[in-house]
């Protein structure tokens, strides 16, 4: 039974909810420092400038979830960029389980996109007027 749906577009569709996965997952390892904080006290600067830096990294997962859904190409470039940086992070720290659990998403969600490349034009349409 067909849905009327590329294999593409369905590999796109998939890829925006791994995206919005890692999205979920980088708020909670937010909120999960945020908590450690509170409980060590005041000194905790570094603690709490990961933190926000793990909800950027959640914000940059969404803008490129949602952008996707665009069909611009500049999104799509965005999304190949932020996944890249984040494989390549996440082995300059300490290495654990959900750092394999990210990076599975992230390898998945990478490789997801090179299939659905189709979906973006190599060069934006000419306009006709």
């Amino acid at each position: 039974m067909s849905t009327g749906h590329s294999r593409s577009e369905v590999a796109l569709r998939a890829a925006q909810a791994l995206l919005a996965l890692n999205a979920l997952i980088w708020v909670g390892l937010g909120v999960l420092s945020f908590i450690r904080i509170s409980e060590r006290g005041a000194r905790s600067g570094t603690l709490a400038a990961v933190a926000v830096l793990m909800f950027g990294n959640a914000a940059a997962f969404l803008i490129c979830a949602v952008g996707l859904h665009t069909g611009r190409r500049a999104f799509y470039w965005l999304t190949l960029a932020v996944l890249v940086a984040n494989i390549v992070l996440t082995f300059t720290d300490q290495f654990g389980a959900l750092d394999f659990v990210t990076l599975l998403i992230d390898l998945v969600a990478l490789g997801l996109l090179f299939y659905a490349r189709r979906h973006w034009p190599a060069s934006p349409p000419s306009s006709t007027v």
